[in-house]
């Protein structure tokens, strides 16, 4: 576990900072046109991702409920991205961020798995 959260605060940091830095370049593929005010929210989008990664980075060695509790939020933020995705797909992006649903549904899954270990070797 401590190597998946290790890969998954990696990636959030990574995604997070191309958002901050180049947040045209990274919704380019969708068709999204950035304009300065609009990059913001990228950004901001970009900023959260930066701090899940250190939460996650700072959870690897967490004690069951510390873990329960990361591994929680990271899957309701896949849940809710992959849905964002979705969304993303049917307004017209269509399989140019087609990436974007195999990561959430990558990054869930292990989320899942591993917050269903943690609870079933966690005492009631």
């Amino acid at each position: 576990m401590k190597l998946f959260l290790s890969i998954a605060a990696i990636l959030a940091g990574l995604f997070g900072f191309m958002l901050l830095a180049i947040p045209e370049k990274f919704y380019e593929p969708a068709g999204i046109v950035m304009t300065p005010m609009l990059a913001t929210v990228a950004q901001a989008h970009g900023a959260t991702l930066v701090g899940l990664g250190v939460i996650n980075w700072m959870a690897r060695s967490a004690d069951s409920r510390g873990l329960l509790a990361v591994l929680t939020g990271n899957l309701v933020v896949q849940l809710l991205s992959l849905f964002v995705v979705f969304r993303t797909m049917n307004l017209g992006a269509g399989v140019a961020v087609a990436p974007g649903v195999a990561i959430h549904i990558i990054l869930g899954g292990f989320f899942g798995w591993f917050l269903w270990k943690v609870s079933a070797a966690r005492p009631v």
